[in-house]
């Protein structure tokens, strides 16, 4: 029986649910779930509160204790690392007052791409059947290999970026914390225009700004991308659908468009300009490092509408650009879905037990 080198805590905090777990390290990148609990983050009042009270009450018969812990969030980081604020949430509170709830001897915060970041190796050496290829060529590294800058997207509630830049001493991927969901969504067909405009004018704080990536490119922005068409396009669909999906729940519209995608013709134009529009993100994403270690897309719907994903609408528009040599270098890119949607949750603990950031 492997003997257990740390149990450690883990949150992974965004704009729908807080994801909380122990995980057990065993070796090089062995991790292993203990206890894993998903919760609706608008309900909890005192977060610090709650995982204080979930790791007492989870942890207490673990040997050995829970001494070190590690909590990503939806939001930028301080330099400090030492406040939680949320983006798509009114939410904020302090390293120290977790610290003092929990009574863990070291907290480390993260941003949530950053943790979907130092998950990647630990999800590679645990779970490569995860990894969904997309590309027509491409394979995940090995662990001997050394590294090439990738990036990692992926659309949830919001839309979550981070670089992996190769680290020469670790041999290990660093990411680099960002924000880049929330760069300028750019249209490129006349019907993307009118649905951004509509968008703009209807969802944006003020239509005077721009209009973010994470609009469009997130589920809340599927749920966007189908009211502007509804009303752009009302010879588009059946009205018993329609009427249904705008009375469905904002959070809920996704998952419904996506199954009536095949019967319902409002809703296959939504999914195909969300489709296009998700694969220009990481087309962009990739172009704008060079990403020769690969395109990785996590988040919470991808890996749910993986026969879409994989129907060649987002490939071709990934290779769709008008210069020969870029347009080369992309069909070299492997892209790849994750389908585990611990991979934050693992670069937590990878975190906190290598004492990475």
């Amino acid at each position: 029986m492997t003997s257990i080198n740390h149990h450690i805590f883990v949150a992974d905090i965004g704009g729908t649910n807080l994801r909380v777990a122990i995980i057990a390290q065993s070796g090089r990148d062995r991790y292993n779930m203990v206890c894993d609990h998903t919760f609706r983050t608008a309900k909890i009042r005192n977060i610090p509160a709650f995982l204080g009270n979930y790791l007492k009450r989870e942890g207490r018969r673990l040997i050995p204790r829970v001494e070190s812990g590690c909590i990503d969030f939806a939001g930028p980081i301080d330099s400090r690392r030492k406040i939680v604020s949320l983006t798509n949430l009114d939410l904020r509170f302090t390293a120290r007052e977790t610290i003092e709830a929990t009574g863990l001897e070291r907290l480390t915060l993260l941003n949530d791409f950053e943790a979907v970041g130092y998950g990647l190796e630990v999800l590679i050496e645990n779970r490569p059947d995860a990894f969904v290829r997309l590309s027509r060529r491409g394979r995940l590294p090995h662990r001997s290999e050394p590294r090439s800058t990738a990036v990692v997207l992926g659309a949830g509630t919001g839309l979550g970026t981070t670089i992996l830049m190769p680290d020469p001493v670790t041999r290990r991927f660093r990411p680099l914390p960002g924000e880049g969901g929330h760069v300028d969504y750019g249209p490129v067909e006349e019907e993307e225009f009118q649905i951004a405009q509509w968008i703009r004018r209807h969802k944006n704080d003020s239509p005077r700004n721009p209009l973010n990536r994470e609009r469009v490119v997130s589920g809340r922005g599927l749920a966007f991308v189908y009211e502007a068409l509804a009303e752009l396009r009302p010879d588009l669909g059946r009205p018993s659908v329609r009427k249904a999906i705008l009375r469905t729940a904002a959070s809920h519209r996704p998952a419904v468009v996506a199954q009536n995608a095949s019967r319902d013709s409002l809703c296959r134009k939504t999914l195909d300009v969300w489709l296009r529009s998700y694969a220009r993100a990481a087309k962009n994403s990739a172009i704008l490092p060079l990403a020769p270690g690969g395109v990785f897309l996590a988040g919470g719907i991808a890996g749910k509408i993986l026969p879409e994903m994989r129907s060649g609408t987002f490939m071709r528009e990934f290779l769709r650009c008008d210069i020969p040599s870029i347009r080369a270098i992309l069909k070299q890119i492997a892209v790849f879905v994750i389908t585990d949607s611990s991979i934050g949750l693992y670069g937590c603990a990878n975190v906190a037990v290598n004492g990475l950031a």
